[in-house]
Parts: C-alpha cells; structure tokens; sequence
C-alpha cells in the first residue's frame, strides 16, 4: 500500500471499505505546509514540513493508540507511527523534489520528525536538509507531490509557503495545480484501488498536474551558460528534474 503505515497496520481491504474510496485515485489527502530556511549567508539549509492528514485516515492512523485509555493520543503514542512513517517516506523520496536548471538538491532527513493529533486529524512534521547548503542561482523549484498521485498533497495557497530567513530579494511563488481532465480522471478512478504505481505513459501524463513551489532570488548568482529553470512539461518522462522514476534521493554509499 503506498505511505502503507498510514493504515496503522490495518488490513488494505478494511481500509477499502470507507464509503468512496474503493475505485478512485488518491486514496490519502493531506493539507500540506512548506518552510524553506535560510541560513545567514543566504543558502537553502532545510525544506520543513507540515502534513495535516484527512480525518478518515487519521481515524485508521490512530485506531488503538490510546495505550493508557486517557482519551487523548499523545506523541509517545504516536513515536512507532512516526517512525514507520517516516521510513516508508525514506522509500518515496520523501515526496520532495527540488531543483534549478540541472542542478537537483538531495536531502537527508533531519533529526526532529514528530507526530500529533490535533482536532481529529494526525499531523507530520519533519525537515529535510540539503546534503549541501544550496545558493539560489535565480529559481529554485519544489515539488511536493506523489507521482503516483496516490497521496494528494494539497498545496493551494502561496500563504502555506514561508520563507524564513531568506535574503533581501527572494519571493515566493506558486505554479498552481492543472484541473485533471475528464478522461484522464476517467483513467485514474477505473484503476483498481490496489494499484499503487501508475502505468509509466499515466504517470509522464500527470508529471506537473500538481504544481510547484517557485523560489526565486533576484540578487542571486546567474545560471551557469545554457542553465535554465526546470520546465515540468517538456521534462522526460520519470520524476522532475529529469531523474528516472524510484532512483534514490542521494548515491548511496
């Protein structure tokens, strides 16, 4: 099951039997904030994250949790859910993509990651840290998506992104999500619910459907010759930046 510890080790077909969900594409919604941090020098040092997941998930996510019968679940509750979590996320890059003409940014997680629950809904935060401080040459692009469009991470509004830190000159923008066409939404709900990654000529298909985070800094460096911001529509086929699909986020050692 794709982000499969999100069922809190529930069985895939009972987490099917919530009304609407047996045969449409994504099965998890998420309201998601992004703050990307600045250190003095105006380098990139961090993407933070904060998921807010719907409340029909959050409920399969919390089911016997509550250890000490108190009503209320706790982050010690949640630390095994966290955990599995963020090690399935490992498995999908994190969700996060990042990159400036042919540059790609790879992360490791940073070492804060934490779970809540808050008013019927989980939440995850974590931070991912550039494996090296990033410089903005002129636009930096960020995409929090799933490709498989399993996980709907909804980022709508430019006052979900912050920028903390950030040097004299540098903005924030949104490349607003596309509406799915009618066939392509035809497409995706016929696809069995236990299907979790899409057929390659979908997937090329909804390659930038969700949008980006643009970060743009004026007074930064220029693109080396020939650079240019990344464009989701003319980039090959696999996930942005030009990576093949499930490579790894950084060379392993």
């Amino acid at each position: 099951m794709r982000f499969h510890a999100l069922s809190s080790g529930l069985a895939l077909a009972a987490l099917l039997l919530t009304p609407g969900w047996a045969f449409a594409h994504p099965h998890v919604f998420v309201d998601a904030e992004t703050t990307i941090a600045f250190d003095n020098t105006g380098n990139v040092i961090a993407i933070e994250h904060r998921w807010s997941f719907d409340r029909a998930i959050s409920a399969w996510q919390i089911q016997g949790l509550d250890t000490n019968g108190d009503g209320n679940i706790s982050g010690d509750e949640l630390s095994e859910l966290t955990r599995d979590s963020m090690a399935d996320l490992a498995r999908r890059e994190f969700y996060t993509y990042a990159g400036e003409g042919a540059t790609d940014l790879h992360f490791e997680v940073g070492p804060d990651s934490r779970m809540s629950y808050v008013g019927g809904r989980t939440v995850l935060e974590f931070s991912l840290v550039p494996i090296q401080a990033y410089r903005i040459g002129k636009e930096l692009e960020i995409a929090v998506y799933d490709p498989e469009y399993y996980v709907a991470l909804g980022l709508d509004d430019i006052a979900a992104v912050t920028l903390r830190n950030a040097p004299a000159g540098c903005s924030a923008s949104l490349r607003p999500a596309r509406q799915l066409p009618p066939e392509l939404a035809d497409q995706l709900n016929a696809l069995p619910a236990e299907v979790t990654e899409l057929p390659p000529e979908l997937g090329a298909v909804l390659r930038g459907m969700q949008g980006a985070i643009l970060i743009r800094c004026e007074e930064g460096e220029a693109l080396p010759p020939g650079g240019r911001s990344t464009d989701f529509d003319n980039a090959p086929p696999g996930l942005p930046f030009g990576r093949p699909a499930h490579q790894p986020v950084h060379p392993t050692p």
